[in-house]
């Protein structure tokens, strides 16, 4: 009889297999390929009306020609994205100076502390789009209509996480700044920001996302601005012209986007705080 060494380690794997059964990147790209397959072949098998529900390779394929990639192609989803990306990005740069002087002021005055706490305990529970009615009142069917409900969706989560970083920056630094006499605005631009960083960005994607559901719901309801609209226009065009597939083919666009965006508010962490050792994913 041989002898077993009970002691012996199991046989090492590949370093190259195991790289692979635990990357989540390619774990990821396998569930979205099962869900498309399921889509697929629940669409195929079942005989679903493409009316009602289209396949979605008959999404991919409108999505494709929508962008001009795929024969035949318009290319006219490209006018419509920028539309709505112009709309977020001029919302979001005002989002972001207005929280940044509003909690700076509330760091440093007791006031202006409490005013920031009523406001965002009003505004942060209610869906900005409710606000839509009353912006189109004030500013007409307008761009500036738009950017005022993003606005009002993105400023308060952004002003929380701020507070929230600025509240756990430790005093010593704080007294430093104090002790080299810093002005309240090179104070928030070289000690407060920085410490806040982690939660910084952490507001910034939670403001993006708040604006870009605000953003397509609100173009859904809205329609065009002038001679133009967004992308939330086109799925509500695709709809009222029964081209359901173009309609699946925005909303696959909306999603491709709010991915995109998100993995470079990942990128950034990774960079910055990640990197810096401040905070860990």
């Amino acid at each position: 009889m041989t002898s077993v060494d009970i002691g012996a380690a199991p046989p090492r794997q590949q370093p190259w297999v195991a790289s692979v059964l635990h990357n989540d990147a390619l774990k990821k790209i396998v569930v979205l390929a099962l869900l498309c397959g399921a889509w697929e072949g629940s669409v195929r098998g079942f005989h679903v009306n493409a009316l009602l529900f289209p396949s979605f390779s008959d999404v991919v394929a409108h999505l494709a020609k929508g962008l001009g990639i795929a024969p035949g192609g318009t290319g006219e989803l490209w006018g419509y994205i920028w539309q709505t990306l112009s709309v977020i990005l001029e919302s979001f740069a005002i989002s972001i100076v207005l929280a940044v002087v509003v909690t700076g002021l509330a760091v440093s005055n007791a006031w202006m502390r409490q005013f920031l706490s009523v406001m965002t305990g009003i505004f942060q529970p209610l869906p900005s789009i409710a606000l839509l009615p009353m912006a189109i009142l004030w500013f007409g069917f307008s761009r500036q209509s738009l950017i005022f409900v993003v606005v009002m969706s993105m400023i308060w989560p952004i002003a929380s996480s701020l507070t929230v970083g600025f509240a756990t920056i430790s005093p010593t630094l704080m007294r430093l700044g104090r002790n080299f006499e810093l002005g309240r605005m090179r104070m928030m631009g070289e000690i407060l920001l920085p410490a806040a960083l982690p939660m910084t960005i952490s507001g910034l994607r939670i403001g993006w996302g708040f604006g870009w559901r605000t953003i397509v719901a609100a173009e859904l309801v809205f329609g065009a601005t002038g001679n133009s609209g967004g992308i939330g226009w086109y799925i509500d065009n695709s709809r009222l012209f029964m081209n359901i597939a173009d309609g699946f083919a925005g909303i696959l666009l909306v999603v491709i986007v709010g991915l995109f965006t998100e993995s470079l508010f990942r990128l950034v962490q990774y960079l910055t705080t990640h990197k810096w050792g401040t905070e860990s994913f």
